[in-house]
């Protein structure tokens, strides 16, 4: 027999002994009875015989609250295992009942909810667990896994609706997920050219979280795409005080607004600024590629070997090399080069990745909601090998 099954099964004869002694215990008008069908089915579970047990299971005739509770955590041990079929049958052999309370009845139906989602009948399980928000003892849970179906579903509104009232009667705080809902909404917006609503919904996820990133990025995004570059610049640039981290996510951007308006002297002014306060290469390159474009390919890799010096890291050795590949003067020096680049470049990419703070998953890209726990804004930047500086 699977030793999961023994180990589920435990708990299940534990209470069952549990309760014969109390039956035993318990003055004769109080008596509890345990149908011996249900024992047979036990018995059919230990022999490996779940599709007989469940028969058996759902036959029982005679029911009072304790087997009623035995019936779910049956259920639950079914869809833990991946058996959601049977799970279901059970659950929903419960919810038919006429005669249970109010509170087992949300019991029951909170757990066939579950068994839809598990199973991907999201209509079904969305219906239940809407059903469920009405009834105190229940609502934060089934919030959860409906919020969890919005998700899934990409079903912004609704999630923020449901993240809202979880916000109102939970002990968690969902103000940060909340933001980054309206930043979804907003997402859409931008796609189909409606700004002024995207605005108002970027608006709405500072009025949850103040210092909402994502949000001041979208901002800057859509004062660009209206050709306000001088603003655009302004509301990227606010993230060197509120979160110097992101300015690698926006240089490229930044770039392209002030070369837009002409100003280079202003982007060189930003560059070096940036670089107080984030070394990311991307900011490390964009500073050489312009010192390239206005003083010349020397300069460039002058520029680059002083601040990799300054901010040692093996992307900026890997760019070094570069541009000395570039200017080698002998075929023998250029293998080598390319060499050591392609030695340091394998290191870059499997040491250099975003990280969820929450589960740990890793991704080369920035994502807004882990792939892995589902967490929004969970995603930490790349953490790449760095360096001791090189003092001369």
């Amino acid at each position: 027999m699977d030793p999961v099954w023994l180990l589920v099964l435990l708990p299940v004869a534990a209470a069952s002994g549990w309760l014969v002694a109390t039956h035993d215990r318990t003055p004769k008008k109080q008596k509890t009875h345990i149908p011996d069908r249900f024992f047979e089915g036990l018995n059919c579970l230990l022999n490996d015989q779940p599709d007989e047990a469940l028969r058996i299971f759902l036959d029982a005739v005679e029911m009072d609250s304790g087997t009623i509770e035995m019936h779910m955590a049956l259920g639950n041990m079914y869809r833990q295992r991946g058996e959601v079929d049977r799970a279901t049958r059970i659950h929903e052999n419960l919810v038919k009942r006429t005669d249970l309370d109010n509170e087992l009845r949300s019991q029951a139906l909170f757990e066939l909810a579950q068994d839809y989602f598990k199973a991907g009948l999201y209509d079904r399980a969305e219906s239940l667990f809407q059903e469920l928000r009405k009834i105190k003892s229940v609502r934060i849970r089934a919030g959860r896994l409906l919020l969890q179906i919005y998700d899934q579903e990409r079903e912004w509104e609704k999630a923020i609706e449901v993240s809202i009232e979880l916000n109102k009667h939970s002990d968690s705080d969902y103000s940060h997920t909340i933001a980054h809902l309206y930043c979804e909404v907003a997402e859409s917006n931008i796609r189909t050219g409606n700004y002024a609503q995207a605005e108002a919904n970027i608006a709405l996820a500072f009025k949850h979280d103040q210092q909402c990133i994502r949000g001041v990025l979208q901002s800057g995004r859509l004062a660009a795409m209206r050709s306000n570059h001088t603003n655009a610049i302004a509301i990227w640039r606010s993230l060197e005080y509120l979160a110097p981290d992101y300015l690698g996510e926006v240089v490229a951007h930044i770039e392209n607004s002030y070369k837009t308006l002409g100003d280079l002297a202003s982007l060189r002014q930003f560059l070096e600024s940036a670089l107080e306060k984030n070394t990311d290469i991307r900011i490390i390159n964009t500073y050489a590629e312009l010192t390239r474009e206005q003083q010349g390919e020397k300069a460039s890799r002058a520029l680059m070997l002083k601040l990799v010096r300054e901010h040692p890291t093996l992307e900026g050795v890997l760019q070094v090399i570069a541009s000395q590949d570039r200017a080698a003067g002998t075929s023998g020096q250029e293998k080598d080069y390319q060499l050591l680049a392609s030695l340091i470049s394998h290191v870059v990419e499997t040491g250099r990745h975003y990280s969820c703070r929450n589960c740990g998953f890793q991704s080369n890209s920035l994502h807004w909601q882990c792939p892995g726990c589902k967490a929004w804004g969970a995603m930490q930047k790349p953490q790449v090998p760095e360096l001791k500086p090189v003092h001369q």
